[in-house]
């Protein structure tokens, strides 16, 4: 196997067109340098650069092997990401997901019960409430929603759903006189006389759903997938309708069930 750090050091070479120019970059002497690219010449059986006073250019084999080296360095550091001592994917390591609550609550269930169907892996999932949903985290897989064209300052990610919303009652008929329970992500979006008569505005899905059930005419302005046995009225609210989002870390995206999650997504 060619050595890590050898391939490092022609590539610094090739870079700076130097031996000593190269050494100062990598904090070792020109002679070890020297002695390094020797050894992979010998190595790889070709001379890969033309030496001259004080400068050095890689040969026509120079050029071919420079394509190849960068492609194993790239796969080196692909591999300790995600398998080294602080890898993303050490023995047993379970994947992590973060995820908006209401993302979590009913959109990874049927996800998870899919991927365990085809691995053994294990889950650490952190939940957040949808307006502190984090920028930056150190998780594998990231789930979260965002107004349509709103990407929240946050790598959008792949868009893999829409949650569009309902207006849902405890009662078959629309109330005369409605007031209104609105989920938080819709807020912004809804219209003046709907927020004028709204009582709560909330992130908790599980509080405004207890809200509406218990009061026949507060209509709830919430995700129609988390309506329950709540009564969905036929009028669709298309511009609340919203993004659902993945987002795949950058060590993880390398990984088998990345893969699956492109493939299933994808389709």
């Amino acid at each position: 196997m060619l050595d890590d750090f050898r391939l490092r050091v022609f590539m610094m070479v090739a870079a700076e067109g130097s031996f000593t120019r190269a050494a100062q970059h990598l904090g070792v002497t020109q002679p070890a340098v020297s002695q390094n690219i020797a050894e992979l010449e010998k190595q790889v059986g070709a001379t890969l650069f033309e030496r001259g006073r004080g400068e050095v250019a890689l040969t026509a084999e120079g050029y071919v092997f420079k394509d190849y080296a960068a492609k194993i360095l790239h796969w080196y550091d692909a591999t300790d990401a995600l398998f080294g001592s602080a890898g993303k994917m050490t023995v047993n390591r379970p994947v992590r997901i973060a995820a908006t609550a209401f993302v979590a609550a009913y959109h990874l269930p049927a996800l998870l019960r899919d991927l365990l169907a085809v691995t053994a892996t294990s889950f650490i999932i952190d939940t957040y409430p949808e307006s502190s949903f984090p920028e930056s985290m150190d998780a594998d897989l990231y789930f979260f929603t965002s107004a349509r064209g709103d990407t929240l300052n946050f790598d959008a990610g792949s868009i893999i759903g829409t949650v569009p919303a309902a207006l849902v009652t405890s009662g078959k008929d629309f109330p005369e006189e409605p007031r209104y329970a609105v989920w938080a992500p819709y807020r912004p979006f809804v219209s003046p006389d709907i927020y004028a008569r709204s009582v709560l505005v909330s992130d908790s899905l599980p509080a405004l759903l207890d809200l509406v059930t218990n009061n026949t005419n507060l209509v709830g302005v919430l995700p129609a997938r988390a309506a329950g046995t709540l009564i969905i009225h036929p009028d669709p609210l298309p511009h609340l309708q919203q993004d659902l989002h993945l987002r795949i870390s950058d060590a993880f995206s390398r990984t088998a069930m990345a893969q699956w999650l492109g493939s299933r997504f994808s389709e």
